[in-house]
């Protein structure tokens, strides 16, 4: 044996010891028993002396029940079960108790959600004042990969006792379940078909998702996918009030002595706001800093939330105060109607599903200035107006050059006229007098967009140009020289990059 070979072995089985006496850690038990009071049996009959059963949690002293759609109706008819039925747990050695029946209150089949209500008791008597256990929803937008989970509910395997498992949140997918984003979490948890339905927990005990599928893959693999609770505000937020919250007190936005008493509140450059927003994947502590004003007089803002980043705006409208979160839909906006301001203001959280959809209210916000030192006057433009975006008017003329590698041109841009969107819109004339019909225009992603087309009269395939600039602090805007093409329904494709631009405003 070479010397200290057994002292190197007993310190590697302490830690290993001490590494896996931390993952064996689970809830608290008074966290776990109120975990199960508020997990529920929901159950129908479905003929031939047989039944479909799930899971579901409450949420709120009211009743409501956070589940699955397929839990309580077809997905593919889009049917919903006229009686359902909900068991509770008296005993964890024993099945559940049904004793009550619930309503549907909002159920959305292509999310596979479903918010109830519990209302009559199983035998159709009212219920009255009751209360219920419940447990506080969670922000699943904090999540990342590795972090522990802990998933209740009756999973069907040995009777319909509730059971519990624990694992770790695997990755996340899109809503096609290949694509990137947080549609969809993975988790390597035990579950099976009764889980559907069920709550999904973090380390705090809160609600962060709610299992709803299992996909097998080779060999004797298994994916198990929860909904994030971010996804359910939509059904959530309108409907339930007296939601439980854990949060810490010190997080709600606190009153700051130097900010505005008066409405509407001042905003000015410089500043920075706390935006607590509860709804939808936007939940969380929204740190907003206010930029420049843009060309039509409201402020350009950046709004962060850990590791996200993405544009605001911040404006004022018949003297109601709007904050936009966002560069793309959905796009959500807070709306804070006039009030009597003392630091921190009240108002509704909205989404927009895209751009012709009607608003619709999916949770609350609460805004304050962070201190005294935030709010500063604003500061003079310098004369050439450099500050991004750049300011695009109609009677505006601008030179433009284009480089690639068979390619250099230089023309003038005069915007004559505005289009359907209310972007300037004109003509650009190039050497040896070939002209083209341009859309100059700032994206909600930031960039601004230079397209140009030859007028094509029938014809509805086109071929485009496209210069786009993106944010940059100089007179002369530099970018980068893009062909594409669109179809009669305005798609775009094969888009390439094929050199360079650079467009300055005469003055």
């Amino acid at each position: 044996m070479k010397p200290g070979f057994g002292r190197i072995s007993l310190l590697c089985l302490l830690v290993l010891w001490v590494w896996g006496a931390g993952l064996a850690q689970t809830l608290p038990r008074d966290v776990r028993e109120r975990i199960i009071a508020a997990t529920v049996f929901i159950t129908y009959p479905v003929g031939n002396n047989s039944v479909s059963t799930g899971s579901g949690t409450l949420i709120s002293p009211q009743g409501f029940i956070l589940t699955n759609y397929h839990v309580i109706g077809d997905l593919e008819n889009r049917r919903i079960v006229p009686r359902i039925f909900v068991g509770v747990v008296r005993f964890v050695d024993q099945p559940p108790e049904v004793r009550f029946l619930a309503d549907v209150v909002a159920a959305d089949p292509n999310l596979d959600l479903a918010l109830l209500r519990i209302t009559r008791t199983s035998g159709g008597q009212p219920i009255g004042n009751m209360t219920f256990p419940a447990v506080p929803i969670g922000d699943s937008n904090k999540l990342i990969v590795g972090d522990p989970i802990y998933v209740f509910g009756f999973q069907g395997t040995g009777g319909n006792t509730i059971t519990f498992s624990s694992g770790a949140v695997g990755g996340f997918t899109g809503e096609d379940m290949e694509s990137g984003g947080k549609q969809w979490i993975k988790h390597d948890a035990q579950t099976g078909p009764g889980n559907s339905g069920g709550g999904i927990y973090n380390q705090d005990g809160e609600l962060i998702g709610i299992h709803t599928r299992g996909v097998s893959g080779q060999g004797n693999s298994r994916t198990a996918f929860m909904r994030p609770s971010a996804l359910a505000w939509g059904l959530v937020g309108p409907n339930v009030a007296g939601l439980v919250n854990r949060a810490p007190a010190a997080s709600t936005p606190q009153p700051q002595p130097a900010a505005t008493t008066a409405w509407p509140p001042a905003i000015h450059t410089g500043q920075t706001w706390q935006v607590r927003v509860q709804g939808g994947q936007w939940t969380g502590e929204w740190s907003v800093v206010v930029g420049q004003k843009d060309a039509d007089g409201d402020f350009v803002a950046t709004a962060s939330l850990g590791s996200r980043r993405t544009e605001a705006l911040f404006f004022q409208q018949d003297n109601i105060v709007r904050l936009n979160i966002g560069d793309s839909y959905p796009l959500a906006r807070c709306r804070f109607d006039p009030q009597n301001a003392s630091g921190a203001i009240q108002g509704k959280l909205f989404v927009f599903k895209d751009a012709n959809a009607d608003a619709e209210e999916v949770g609350t916000c609460v805004a304050s200035q962070r201190g005294a030192q935030a709010v500063q006057p604003q500061q003079p433009q310098q004369p050439q107006a450099a500050a991004w975006p750049p300011r695009l008017a109609v009677g505006q003329r601008w030179q433009l050059a284009v480089t690639g590698p068979d390619l250099e041109d230089a023309g003038t841009i005069t915007l004559s006229e505005r289009d359907s969107d209310g972007d300037p819109k004109g003509t650009v004339l190039f050497k040896e007098n070939f002209s083209m019909v341009a859309y100059f225009y700032l994206s909600r992603s930031g960039a601004a967009f230079l397209d140009m087309t030859v007028p094509s009269g029938a014809d509805s395939h086109r071929a485009w140009w496209r210069c786009r600039f993106e944010q940059q602090n100089t007179a002369t805007l530099k970018g980068t020289l893009q062909t594409f093409k669109t179809d009669s329904s305005g798609q775009i494709s094969d888009l390439k990059e094929v050199g360079a631009c650079t467009a300055t405003l005469n003055r």
